[in-house]
């Protein structure tokens, strides 16, 4: 060993050149690294070639010629064999063997096994497909990596081949992009559609981020309560705690609204900023039903009804409207009981007109199943087309509607009582 060898060694500095140790795969990547590694150490020579035997009659030079070679050959050996796995040692570390014939030994072996992995490379290249939730630039370099191998194996690729098969494997929401490159007939390098594939990559996360924005821009913010009574103040203020942590006097903490929670609706009112619990407006029932008794204008209000339903024209059979507040009749002769309305009495129809109500009464209505329902307070229209059942009264005296798969069910107390289908 020379001088600077020696040095190295009793410095315990580690030899970058040393390849990596061959476990059984990737043996053309190591055999490349071993081979620069031996010519880094001047032994390259004896990969290809045996040491010499020296006949009885040689000369002295010659014998130190052959010693020398002999020396090479040893120390070739050992390199190709520190560089293999422990099993692979084992295998290949007879004292016999030279370093030719153990690396003609690992050839013969290894690159029989790798002669057939240009064919799963091509597979792979023919195969591969870019997705959505991956970049397509690292996609790019990794089928650039797939072409390398097969180029590598004595499969050379052309550029334009390479091009038309990345722009077919674009992921499908790249759709438009591709279609776009495919009509262009000037034709262009594969670092020109990588630069492409870059630009348009960076713009659509660009324009991922706008859209980002503009959604967070129109968030519902919720809106102030107003005051509505005297104490309001004191209670929609935020208590400020004393530095000691006490809060102040009578101040109370108010639950603070989400940013994305919509301002309160009272159903009693319909006006916003409170519950219905807390409606001032509340009104009475027994009142509430004297009011309706006394209204002279309209009686009801049907809604989600079709111009057709208000012809004037008689139809058998009934139907059912969730819209409608209250059950409509145009058949004097279908009420058990009957109780005339005054002349003046209408009822206001979805599409805002107004029809007259000729009375009111009870009505049964007679299923084929045998069961039988009565119908109350039903409003007598003659000019009305559809006989009409109200499933907002229905609901209202406990009743179970059902609609799906063309089917209706209206069950009470788990008993079904209709069973209609489309």
């Amino acid at each position: 060993m020379t001088t600077e060898q020696n040095n190295m060694a009793g410095s315990g500095a580690v030899d970058i050149n040393r390849p990596f140790r061959f476990v059984g795969v990737n043996f053309r990547r190591w055999r490349q690294k071993m081979e620069f590694y031996m010519t880094t150490k001047k032994l390259a020579h004896c990969l290809t070639s045996m040491p010499v035997e020296l006949p009885e009659e040689a000369t002295d030079e010659e014998r130190a010629d052959s010693a020398r070679e002999m020396e090479h050959d040893f120390l070739c050996k050992n390199y190709i064999l520190n560089g293999l796995a422990d099993d692979l040692y084992d295998y290949y570390a007879d004292s016999k063997n030279t370093a030719m014939m153990i690396w003609d030994a690992l050839q013969k072996k290894y690159d029989t096994e790798e002669a057939g992995a240009k064919k799963y490379a091509v597979s792979r290249y023919l195969r591969y497909q870019m997705v959505d939730d991956k970049s397509v630039e690292v996609q790019f370099h990794e089928l650039q990596k797939i072409a390398h191998e097969i180029v590598s194996e004595g499969m050379p690729l052309d550029d334009q081949f390479q091009v038309a098969c990345i722009i077919d494997k674009l992921p499908p929401s790249w759709k438009d992009f591709k279609n776009m490159l495919r009509h262009k007939t000037k034709e262009f390098s594969l670092e020109s559609l990588i630069t492409r594939l870059r630009i348009e990559e960076e713009s659509r996360k660009q324009d991922m981020k706008e859209e980002v924005m503009v959604v967070t821009a129109k968030r519902p913010t919720p809106r102030a309560l107003k005051p509505n009574q005297k104490g309001f103040k004191s209670k929609n203020q935020q208590v400020r705690p004393h530095q000691n942590g006490a809060s102040r006097g009578n101040q109370r903490v108010m639950a603070q609204t989400s940013k994305n929670d919509p301002p309160f609706i009272c159903y009693n009112c319909g006006k916003p900023g409170h519950m219905a619990k807390k409606c001032r407006n509340k009104q009475n029932p027994a009142a509430a039903a004297r009011v309706n008794l006394t209204e002279k204008d309209l009686i009801a209000m049907i809604t989600y009804m079709i111009a057709e339903v208000n012809l004037t024209g008689d139809s058998e059979g009934w139907w059912l409207d969730t819209g409608a507040s209250k059950h409509v009749c145009n058949n004097r002769a279908m009420f058990k009981t009957y109780t005339e309305a005054p002349a003046d009495k209408k009822v206001l129809l979805g599409t805002t007109h107004t029809t007259m109500v000729a009375g009111s009464g009870e009505v049964e209505l007679n299923f084929t199943s045998g069961k039988k329902m009565v119908l109350k307070d039903v409003l007598h229209t003659p000019e009305i087309r559809k006989n009409l059942v109200s499933g907002y009264l229905l609901n209202k005296a406990w009743f179970n509607q059902t609609i799906g798969a063309d089917l209706y069910t209206l069950t009470k107390n788990g008993s079904v009582q209709v069973e209609c289908r489309n």
